[in-house]
């Protein structure tokens, strides 16, 4: 853990100050997740802003976030936000 890691961290705290996300936006959080809480995951939705914000819990799915269901939520997704930003 170098002090460069430190400071990049802190200015990017993202719960600090307002934040603003005008375009489509989808959280995937896994509840098996031991390094960032679901509960985080939920005050960051509250938190942002925006007009097109959703938050997937997926049962069991951990940090990593990877395997094959996983990633194809997250394929998913993708090209549901690309496709809304396309239609917007």
């Amino acid at each position: 853990i170098t002090r460069r890691l430190i400071e990049d961290g802190r200015d990017h705290l993202v719960l600090r100050s307002p934040l603003d996300l005008p375009f489509p936006v989808r959280f995937l959080q896994g509840t098996a997740d031991e390094d960032v809480d679901k509960s985080v995951a939920l005050r960051l939705l509250d938190h942002a802003t925006g007009p097109d914000m959703r938050l997937t819990l997926v049962r069991g799915a951990d940090h990593r976030f990877s395997d094959p269901d996983c990633l194809d939520l997250i394929g998913a997704a993708l090209d549901e936000v690309s496709a809304r930003a396309d239609a917007g």
